[in-house]
């Protein structure tokens, strides 16, 4: 399984990247450091979670490649990824979106920045 991240998307994303940084595809379900809220209306909800290595990531057991470096997730929330995971950017409304050949997972995927500051 690979995650492929749109050129523009990377655009947005590439800048707040430093070489220490680790991705996370987080499934925003309760479970975690970075997941304090649990499912919101029984939605299936992810966001990118940018943290610094040594920062904990024990529920992040899979890791995917993508065209950023690797992405990692919590193993259980690949059951929600069918074929050609993909982030994009939609230029018109300023926001990124993950999907599938299926189906839109997220339509605003956020970015939250937990990095240790340098």
């Amino acid at each position: 399984m690979k995650l492929t991240i749109s050129t523009s998307a990377q655009s947005i994303i590439s800048p707040k990247l430093r070489p220490d940084t680790l991705i996370l595809l987080n499934y925003d379900d309760g479970v975690g450091p970075y997941s304090p809220h649990g499912l919101e209306a029984l939605q299936i909800s992810f966001k990118l979670v940018l943290i610094s290595k040594g920062m904990p990531m024990d529920d992040y057991d899979l890791s995917m490649p993508s065209d950023l470096g690797p992405i990692h997730v919590k193993g259980y929330s690949a059951r929600f990824f069918g074929s050609n995971l993909k982030i994009d950017f939609n230029a018109r409304y300023h926001l990124l979106s993950l999907s599938d050949d299926g189906e839109v997972l997220e339509d605003n995927l956020q970015i939250e920045d937990r990095q240790i500051s340098s």
